[in-house]
């Protein structure tokens, strides 16, 4: 019989955050940091470095989404007000 060795457990925050990267990319950021400290801390065998990394980069881009968006929104609406 073929023994395997168990998989690394992938990091609860590094998970949460490329979720919250696509619902609410500011939350994503800071949970994709905070996941890439506790991966980086000496002594933790869990995975999820690059699951956090890709969470920092999508947060990153969908937060200058937004603020692009809100700008432009604000744009219009004085526009249309003034």
């Amino acid at each position: 019989m073929t023994q395997y060795a168990a998989s690394a457990r992938t990091n609860q925050l590094a998970l949460i955050g490329f979720i919250a990267a696509f619902l609410i990319p500011p939350a994503g950021v800071i949970l994709s940091v905070l996941a890439r400290r506790q991966l980086d801390a000496p002594g933790n065998s869990e995975s999820g470095r690059g699951l956090a990394r890709w969470a920092m980069v999508v947060g990153v881009l969908g937060t200058f989404a937004q603020i692009g968006l809100l700008l432009i929104w604000f744009s219009l609406f004085f526009r249309a007000v003034g």
